[in-house]
């Protein structure tokens, strides 16, 4: 019943072999991917031994999570050492592993206490923080339209088949009934609501650009002039623009905006924005700030030449900049996003970090409907997913920018997961991306 060193039985090795095809399906962002990554506890818990259990973990996240190497490589830039991504990839799927392997136990009859609580330690802070790939996010396409019992479902359903093989036949045979029987009622119950996608919003439009990396110098106008424009020629009561699509919003910005932001009140019109805040308690003075003058002339005049003073202007020091959405025109708000992406933007030891805002809010009221926004990285979470769901949202929102990882299959990854929460609670969904 021993193992060689450096030997694996062909039971444990075809465990591996399918827990890694399956992160590799999840990675790819494909709806089916994401359902069959329900099976995960099942296929990474059946090995015999602990540390087999750990291996098949960590191949199924080693390879869901492989997409954050290149990604990381263009976000972090040249500047810093090339093995940093390789670093956090390995070091993400080791610490999301451990809960699995902690799971894991000869007593079979424990899994059904053992896998949800493996579940509510991936998903919550601090593992939440960087808990990708999870089973859960199967649930909207496994269960469309169930709410909270698709998700028990999907989270407690493994344990329970587990659980089973240590029971007598008659036993094993009526739990995995059982089990069978709550699975395909709750499938054909969601599904029997037509449509299973709720009814989008009259009026509401997420608008995708293409501008790429908005900091770099006039990019940014080009991008405030085509909102601007966007918003003029729509008929849209509520239109949602991409993450980070302004990358600095200031006093100086909202009086270059004023005569847009004068026409959408009189319209009744609401704009969604992704803009970065400057986080006035960190901010130096670093010299001029951005000119009032100068943008009312530009505006005014429509030359070019004093936009380009405003924006050379602008403080050249780092400085801290909140992710946020800011609410303008008829209605007006900000939401700060609660998740930013760690070492990339929410770094603990450095002066200049995005806050971590775990008990945030995550729903915001807009034109009279109770939003539920996920900006970027937030997307590929559960935990803050879950919590603005608790605050019954009669909609998602979900904005990203994602031109420095286009080339890996995060975006795909990101709206199929949008997809599945919505379809899950049933909710309109409006996604905005800058790619």
């Amino acid at each position: 019943m021993t193992q060689r060193f450096g030997t694996m039985r062909p039971a444990n090795a075809l465990s591996l072999g399918a827990a890694i095809a399956i992160g590799l399906a999840g990675s790819t962002g494909h709806p089916v991917g994401l359902a069959v990554s329900a099976g995960m506890p099942i296929v990474c818990l059946l090995p015999g031994s602990r540390k087999a259990a750990f291996e098949s973990t960590l191949g199924y996240y080693t390879a869901g999570l492989w997409p954050m190497i290149p990604g990381l490589q263009r976000y972090i830039g040249s500047s810093a050492s090339p093995l940093i991504p390789f670093a956090v990839w390995l070091l993400a799927a080791i610490l999301l592993s451990v809960p699995w392997t902690v799971a894991w136990t000869d007593r079979t009859r424990k899994y059904i206490w053992r896998v949800p609580l493996a579940f509510v330690a991936t998903t919550i802070p601090p593992l939440g923080i960087i808990g990708f790939i999870s089973p859960l996010t199967a649930a909207g396409f496994l269960f469309p339209s169930t709410s909270w019992a698709g998700l028990a479902a999907v989270a407690l359903l493994p344990g329970v088949l587990l659980a089973a093989r240590g029971m007598a036949r008659r036993r094993r045979f009526a739990a995995m009934c059982l089990a069978f029987v709550i699975c395909g009622s709750l499938a054909i119950s969601g599904r029997a609501r037509t449509p299973v996608e709720a009814a989008t919003l009259p009026g509401w439009v997420g608008v995708n650009t293409h501008f790429g990396d908005v900091s770099q110098p006039f990019r940014d106008y080009g991008a405030a002039a085509f909102i601007q424009e966007k918003a003029a020629e729509s008929p849209a009561r509520v239109l949602i623009f991409p993450e980070f699509i302004v990358p600095r919003w200031s006093e100086a910005t909202e009086a270059f905006w004023r005569r847009a932001l004068d026409r959408c009140r009189q319209r009744g019109q609401v704009l969604v924005i992704g803009a970065g805040l400057p986080t006035n308690s960190r901010i130096k003075d670093n010299g001029p700030a951005f000119s009032f003058a100068s943008a009312i002339d530009a505006l005014e005049s429509l030359d070019s030449s004093p936009l380009r003073a405003i924006y050379y202007s602008a403080p050249s020091s780092p400085e801290s900049v909140d992710n946020a959405l800011v609410i303008l025109g008829a209605s007006s708000g900000k939401l700060y996003q609660r998740v930013p992406v760690p070492i990339g933007m929410w770094r603990p030891f450095s002066k200049v970090s995005v806050p971590l805002r775990l008990n945030g809010p995550g729903v915001i009221e807009i034109d009279h409907q109770r939003a539920a926004v996920l900006i970027c990285y937030e997307e590929m979470l559960t935990f803050p997913v879950l919590v603005s769901m608790l605050d019954h949202p009669t909609a998602i929102i979900g904005v990203s920018n994602s031109f420095w990882f286009d080339e890996t299959t995060i975006p795909q990854y990101q709206a199929a997961a949008l997809r599945s929460w919505a379809r899950l609670f049933r909710l309109p969904l409006f996604m905005a991306v800058n790619s």
